[in-house]
């Protein structure tokens, strides 16, 4: 049985409370780990057993934690080169930022953990002015938008449902190419939204 190690239970209850509200259609399979596109993180769970050679549970515990996120960062890395294919993310920066979001020590002194990274430590991104509405669309990382003959890719992006849609988001279209198309008049803001963070929200996530 495994030992969970206790958040301070303000932590516990927001921790619980957001993950009631996350919307689990946001939510993908990436490689053997697990893309949040509303928290903007990903995530692989990993574990490993006690070294048996060792006298006892709490020796063998900072070994298998050690080989534990070992194996963790290995699917990280494998599922990052899936995210952003011809995007250059700046992945093993991104590792060694990587935080264990939980752990559970067992009793015998093996280890179970789940390592994550987030978007903001793959891309540096300038925060945006203004958020996105669409009727549907892929998942993706980096989208690209464009409007009055200009084209521009946001830095990137996050996803939230339509019901949360403040009143000022820009609603936008896809088109054929599957861009993102702002009423000619926003060229401008086509230029604003070149490498920034954005929320975009949908009426329906496509796979």
């Amino acid at each position: 049985m495994g030992i969970v190690r206790a958040l301070p239970l303000g932590l516990l209850v927001f921790a619980v409370t957001a993950q009631a509200k996350e919307p689990a259609s946001f939510r993908r399979p990436l490689d053997e780990a697990e893309i949040d596109w509303s928290a903007g993180t990903i995530t692989a769970q990993a574990g490993a057993a006690a070294d048996i050679r060792m006298p006892g549970p709490d020796a063998a515990r900072p070994g298998a934690e050690r080989r534990a996120r070992a194996a963790a960062e290995e699917k990280l890395r494998a599922a990052l080169h899936e995210l952003a294919p011809g995007k250059k993310l700046d992945d093993e920066a991104a590792l060694a930022r990587a935080s264990i979001s939980r752990i559970e020590y067992q009793s015998n002194g093996g280890v179970v953990l789940w390592l994550a990274i987030r978007f903001s430590d793959l891309v540096s991104a300038k925060p945006a002015t203004t958020s996105l509405r669409v009727a549907s669309m892929p998942l993706s990382l980096a989208p690209v938008v464009t409007a009055g003959g200009k084209t521009a890719t946001l830095g990137v992006a996050t996803y939230r449902p339509a019901a949360e849609c403040p009143k000022d988001a820009v609603p936008v279209r896809r088109d054929g190419e599957g861009r993102l198309v702002l009423a000619d008049q926003d060229g401008k803001l086509v230029d604003s939204l070149a490498g920034a963070a954005v929320v975009i929200y949908l009426e329906k996530p496509q796979p």
